[in-house]
C-alpha cells in the first residue's frame, strides 16, 4: 500500500481550459512523493499498514512468541539432521549485517568419523553461543560487552571496543573477529534488532531446511547440562563458559567423531607487539631483582657505582615495553580506557600492575641517581618495593593467558616460561651495564668485573640451558599416540616454525650460555681488555633478548586448543 493517496476532486469544482494546466499533475506528484521515500521507508510504511514479508509464514514457529522470563534466556537450537551445509546461514548472515569480504560471524563446519564399516559425517553450523558466563565479557579490559538482562544476548559495544583483540584470545570458541579496516572487534547479536520486532535473524530465514531456531532456554538447565560436556565431539567444554547453544540429531553413529579440519595445522596469528611488550617487561622485572642480588655480589661500595647505571636503562626497556603494547591495539588513542574492567579483566590488571612498577621503577632510578654513594636502608626498601611490584605484574601477565583455558598457555607452563624469561634477560641486561659503568673506575675496572661479572654469567648460564632444555623436552610430544593440543603445538613448532625453533635455540645458546661461560672465564682471569669484555657482553644480550623474542612470538603462533569445526585452525 502506498504512502500518497489521490486527492477527491469536488463536484463543483471547475474545470479549466486545457491551457490552465501548467503546473505538476496529480501523476507527477504521485511519482514525486514516492521518489522522496528511502527504501528503510517504504518498507516501514508497508510494515504499519499489515504487510509482512512473503517468508513469515516459514520462520514465524522458529523464533519464541514471547521474551525470556526471570532465568531463562534466548538461544539457538540447530537440527544438524536438517543441516546440509549449504551455507544459506552464512552468506545471509553476511549480507544483512553488511560484512567486509573477509569477515564472516558465521561458520560450517563437518564432523566425521565413525567405523570402515559404518562411516559418519555430519556438518555443524556454529556462530555465537551466547554463554551464560560469557568469557568475552568478562575478559575485556574496557567493558564493551553486555549480555542483555531480558535476552541474555551477549552484545558487543563497537564504541566502546579499542581493539585489544583479547575476547578472541578468551573465548574458547573464538568467535569474535578483528576487523583491521576499522580497528575493532565485531560479533553476533543475534540480530536483537529484527527479534524485538518479530523477525527473525537473518541465518533463521536464509536457512531453506529450517536448521537453525531461536528457543527460550534454561539458564540454571544450561548449567547443569554444560558439566562435562560440550557442543559437540571436539569441542571446548561447555563448563568453560556454559554456552546456550543446543545441537539436535537423532542419527546414531559408533566410533569416534572429530572435526574434518582437526589434522590441518596452520600457524595463529602473531603478535609481534605483545611479544616486545611480554619480553622487554620481563627484562626489566629481572634486572631490577638482579640489582637487588647485586648488593649481595659487590659489597655495598662497588653496588652504589653501578646500581643507578642498572636501574636507569631498566627503566628507559621498561616504558620501551608500553610504548610497544598501545601499537597493538586497533585504536590506540582510546588506550586509557584499558583500566576500566580491573574488577574481573587480568589484562586490566595487567596494564594497571605495570604502570604502577613503571612508576616506583622511575622514583627508585632517581633517588639513586641524586644520591649514588648514599645506599640506604630508605633505598633498599624501595628496590624491594620496584622488585615486588614487578613480580606481582609479571603474575598478571601469565594470569592473562592461563585463563583462556589453552594448554600451551596453562598456568604452571606460563609462569615457569615468564619466570625464567626474567632471570635471563634480567641477568644479561645487569652484565652489560655493570661492564659499562665499571669502565667509569678507571685502574679499579678490571677488578671490579672480576667481582662482579663471574657469579652472574654463571647463573645465567645455568638458567639459561635450563630453560633451553625444559623447552626442547617439550618437542618429544610431537611423538605422542593421540593427536593433543600439546602435540599440535609440537608438530608446529618442528614443521611449519622449524625454522624459527633453530633460529630461537641458536640465539639461545650463543647468548645465555657460550657468551656468559666465556665472559665469567675472561673476568675472573683477568684477561682482555674492558672493551672487548663489554663487546662480548653486548652480543650475548642482543642474542638472549633475540632467542627470548622468537620464543615468545611462538608462543603465540604454535598454540593449538579444541575448537567448533569450521573453526579457526
Amino acid at each position: 500500500m502506498n504512502s500518497f493517496a489521490l486527492e477527491a476532486i469536488p463536484a463543483d469544482a471547475v474545470i479549466a481550459p486545457e491551457e490552465s494546466f501548467t503546473g505538476p499533475t496529480l501523476i507527477d506528484r504521485y511519482l514525486a512523493s514516492q521518489g522522496t521515500l528511502t527504501a528503510i521507508e517504504d518498507f516501514a510504511t508497508r510494515h504499519d499498514a499489515g504487510f509482512v514479508p512473503s517468508q513469515a509464514r516459514y520462520y514465524e514457529n522458529l523464533i519464541p512468541l514471547a521474551e525470556p522470563l526471570p532465568g531463562q534466556q534466548y538461544g539457538f537450537e540447530v537440527d544438524l539432521d536438517a543441516c546440509t551445509g549449504c551455507k544459506a546461514c552464512v552468506t545471509a548472515c553476511h549480507s544483512l549485517n553488511g560484512l567486509d569480504e573477509d569477515e564472516s560471524w558465521r561458520s560450517v563446519g563437518m564432523l566425521h568419523g565413525g567405523t570402515p564399516l559404518e562411516p559418519f559425517q555430519q556438518t555443524v553450523t556454529t556462530a555465537c553461543h551466547h554463554c551464560v558466563d560469557p568469557a568475552c565479557l568478562n575478559g575485556c579490559p574496557v567493558d564493551a560487552y553486555e549480555k542483555d538482562p531480558v535476552t541474555g544476548i551477549v552484545i558487543h559495544l563497537d564504541d566502546q571496543c579499542i581493539g585489544c583483540s583479547y575476547c578472541t584470545l578468551t573465548c574458547p570458541y573464538e568467535v569474535p573477529r578483528f576487523n583491521p579496516a576499522k580497528g575493532i572487534v565485531r560479533k553476533c547479536d543475534m540480530c536483537r534488532d529484527r527479534l524485538s520486532v518479530g523477525e527473525a535473524p537473518a541465518c533463521v530465514q536464509a536457512c531453506p531446511n529450517g536448521a537453525i531456531k531461536i528457543k527460550v532456554i534454561e539458564t540454571a538447565g544450561a548449567v547443569a547440562a554444560s558439566v562435562g560436556a560440550s557442543l559437540v565431539p571436539g569441542a571446548p567444554p561447555s563448563s568453560t563458559t556454559v554456552p546456550t547453544t543446543v545441537y539436535l540429531t537423532k542419527k546414531n553413529h559408533v566410533g569416534r567423531l572429530q572435526a574434518a579440519d582437526w589434522s590441518s595445522l596452520r600457524p595463529a596469528s602473531n603478535h609481534p607487539p605483545l611479544a616486545i611488550m611480554l619480553v622487554l617487561t620481563q627484562l626489566s622485572v629481572g634486572a631490577f631483582v638482579t640489582d637487588l642480588l647485586l648488593r649481595a655480589i659487590a659489597g655495598h661500595r662497588l653496588a652504589s657505582a653501578l646500581q643507578p647505571y642498572n636501574a636507569i636503562v631498566a627503566v628507559a626497556l621498561g616504558f620501551l615495553a608500553l610504548g610497544a603494547s598501545v601499537l597493538h591495539l586497533g585504536r590506540p588513542a582510546y588506550a586509557f580506557r584499558a583500566v576500566i574492567g580491573f574488577r574481573h579483566s587480568w589484562l586490566s590488571r595487567e596494564i594497571v600492575s605495570f604502570g604502577s612498577f613503571a612508576l616506583v621503577a622511575t622514583l627508585y632510578a632517581g633517588v639513586l641517581w641524586a644520591t649514588p654513594s648514599s645506599q640506604t636502608r630508605t633505598t633498599l626498601l624501595l628496590g624491594i618495593l620496584v622488585s615486588g611490584v614487578g613480580m606481582a605484574a609479571v603474575g598478571c601477565s601469565v594470569m592473562v593467558y592461563a585463563v583462556t583455558s589453552r594448554s600451551w598457555w596453562s598456568a604452571r607452563r606460563t609462569a615457569t616460561k615468564f619466570t625464567l624469561t626474567s632471570v635471563v634477560a634480567g641477568l644479561a641486561t645487569v652484565i652489560v651495564t655493570s661492564t659499562i659503568s665499571a669502565m667509569a673506575l678507571g685502574p679499579g675496572a678490571k677488578a671490579a668485573l672480576a667481582v662482579v661479572i663471574p657469579p652472574l654469567a654463571l647463573i645465567l648460564a645455568a638458567t639459561s640451558t635450563t630453560k633451553l632444555v625444559w623447552e626442547a623436552l617439550f618437542l618429544l610430544h610431537r611423538r605422542d599416540r593421540e593427536t593433543s593440543d600439546h602435540k599440535r603445538t609440537a608438530l608446529l613448532l618442528t614443521r611449519d616454525l622449524a625454522t624459527s625453533t633453530r633460529a630461537r635455540f641458536a640465539a639461545g645458546v650463543l647468548g645465555g650460555t657460550v657468551i656468559p661461560l666465556a665472559l665469567a672465564g675472561l673476568a675472573r682471569a683477568d684477561q682482555g681488555s674492558p672493551a672487548l669484555l663489554v663487546l662480548a657482553a653486548l652480543l650475548g644480550l642482543m642474542c638472549v633478548v633475540g632467542g627470548e623474542l622468537i620464543e615468545r612470538s611462538q608462543f603465540f603462533q604454535a598454540v593449538s586448543s579444541p575448537r567448533m569445526p569450521g573453526g579457526r585452525p
